[in-house]
C-alpha cells in the first residue's frame, strides 16, 4: 500500500456537515478491502446503537479519501425526535444495557464464537482456486457482519460509564482521568484474561520442563511450534488458548495489520509475561473508590454507588464487543486474503502476497478464479 505526503493531496468533503479525522483508531491510510468492506455495516451498526437508546444521531458514516478515515455524525430525523426523547427516559429508567449484556453473554458472544470457530477450522491453502474465491466472500460476509455487531453494542458499553461520569462531573472537582480509573479491574478480557489462559498458566506452573522451554533464547516460531507438539498439559493448553488468539489482530482493525500467530515473538512474550506475573490484582481499587467517595457530597453518595456498580458492570463489553467480533473476524479475513496472496504471487499475478489487501473481496476472488481482477501492475500502485 504506497502512501502519499497529505500535503500533495487534495481532500474534498464528501458531503454537507463536518466531517474529522479519526486517527486514534485508524492512524494509517486503510487498505482498498477495508475502504470497501467497511463503511457500510459501520453506518448500520451506529444507526441501530443510536436507535436502542434515543439519542439524536441519526448514525455515523466513515469514508476514507485518500485512505485516510473520516467521520460524520448525523442527526435524527427530526419527526422523531419526540419518540426518541421517550426511548432515551425508557432505556435510562429500564436500564437497557442489562438485558443487552445479558443478550451479549448468553446468545450474541457464544454464536459469534462459533462462526468464528467454523470459519477458523477452514484451511484456505487447502482449497482449490474455486474454493478459495468462496472462502473469501464467506470471510468478508462475516467480518462485516462482525463490524455491525461490535457498533451496534457501543451505547450499550457507553452510556452507564457516561451517566457516572456526567454525574461525578456536577458533583466534584475530580479530573475525568481519574474518574475513569474507576474502572480498572472490571474488564478482565482487556488484559488478556480467559479461561484457556488460566488453563495454560496452570499447566506450565506445574512444568519445569516447559517453562524453560519458553524462557529459551531459540527462535520465537520455533519455540511456540515446540511447546504446541507437546502431547501434554502445556501442548494441549497451548493448542486450546492459540484457537482462541491466535487468529486476533494485534494492532487495530485492518487487514493490513498482523494477527497473532503472524508475530510469534509478540504472542510469547506475552505469554512469558502472563507466566511469570499472573494478571495484577487491583489492590488499590477500594480505596481509589473510597476517595473519590469522599468527595461526593453526602446526599448524592449512595447514587454514586448505584451509578459505579451499574457503569462496572457493563464495562468489558467495551473492549468485548470488539475482541469477540471484528477484531478475530479481520484476522480470519487477512489469512484467507494472505492465501490468495502468496497463491497469486507465485503465479505472477501479484509482485508481493502483501498487495492483495489492496483489492476488494471481489476483486480477490476474481484474481484467485481467474476470471479477472486488477493486475499485479494496477496492484502494486495501489
Amino acid at each position: 500500500m504506497t502512501t502519499a505526503p497529505t500535503g500533495d493531496l487534495e481532500f474534498t468533503a464528501p458531503g454537507p456537515g463536518s466531517w474529522e479525522r479519526d486517527p486514534v483508531h485508524f492512524p494509517r491510510p486503510a487498505s482498498r478491502y477495508w475502504m470497501d468492506t467497511h463503511p457500510a455495516p459501520f453506518a448500520a451498526g451506529t444507526e441501530e446503537m443510536c436507535r436502542r437508546y434515543g439519542l439524536l444521531l441519526h448514525r455515523l458514516e466513515m469514508i476514507y479519501p485518500h485512505g485516510y478515515a473520516y467521520i460524520t455524525k448525523l442527526p435524527a430525523p427530526e419527526e422523531e425526535i419526540p419518540e426518541r426523547f421517550g426511548r432515551a427516559a425508557e432505556a435510562l429508567t429500564a436500564r437497557a444495557w442489562r438485558a443487552h449484556l445479558e443478550e451479549w453473554d448468553t446468545e450474541t458472544k457464544p454464536a459469534a464464537i462459533r462462526m468464528h470457530r467454523e470459519i477458523q477450522a477452514v484451511d484456505p491453502d487447502s482449497l482449490s482456486d474455486e474454493e478459495l474465491a468462496d472462502y473469501l466472500i464467506r470471510c468478508r460476509d462475516h467480518h462485516a457482519r462482525m463490524i455491525h455487531q461490535h457498533m451496534s453494542h457501543t451505547t450499550s458499553a457507553m452510556i452507564p460509564v457516561g451517566d457516572l461520569m456526567a454525574h461525578l462531573m456536577a458533583w466534584t472537582q475530580v479530573p475525568p482521568a481519574d474518574l475513569l480509573a474507576l474502572m480498572r479491574g472490571a474488564s478482565p478480557v482487556s488484559a488478556g484474561a480467559s479461561l484457556e489462559l488460566h488453563r495454560l498458566l496452570t499447566a506450565f506452573e506445574a512444568d519445569d520442563d516447559a517453562r524453560s522451554l519458553l524462557e529459551s533464547d531459540g527462535d520465537p516460531g520455533e519455540v511456540l511450534a515446540q511447546l504446541r507438539a507437546r502431547t501434554d498439559e502445556v501442548g494441549t493448553a497451548l493448542a486450546e488458548y492459540l484457537e482462541l488468539v491466535g487468529y486476533r489482530l494485534l494492532d487495530g482493525f485492518d487487514i493490513s495489520g498482523r494477527y497473532a500467530l503472524e508475530l510469534p515473538d509478540s504472542l510469547l512474550r506475552s505469554i512469558r509475561s502472563s507466566v511469570g506475573g499472573r494478571v495484577e490484582e487491583d489492590d488499590d481499587g477500594e480505596a481509589r473508590v473510597e476517595a473519590i467517595r469522599g468527595q461526593v457530597p453526602e446526599e448524592h453518595r449512595a447514587e454514586f454507588d448505584d451509578l459505579l456498580g451499574e457503569a462496572r458492570l457493563v464495562y468489558r463489553l467495551r473492549d468485548e464487543r470488539g475482541v469477540f467480533s471484528d477484531i478475530w473476524a479481520s484476522g480470519l479475513m487477512r489469512r484467507a486474503a494472505m492465501s490468495a496472496g502468496r497463491r497469486l504471487a507465485e503465479r505472477g499475478r501479484l509482485n508481493d502476497p502483501e498487495h492483495i489487501v489492496d483489492a476488494t473481496a471481489e476483486e480477490m476472488a476474481a484474481m484467485v478464479s481467474g476470471s479477472g481482477g486488477p493486475s499485479a501492475e494496477e496492484m502494486a500502485e495501489r
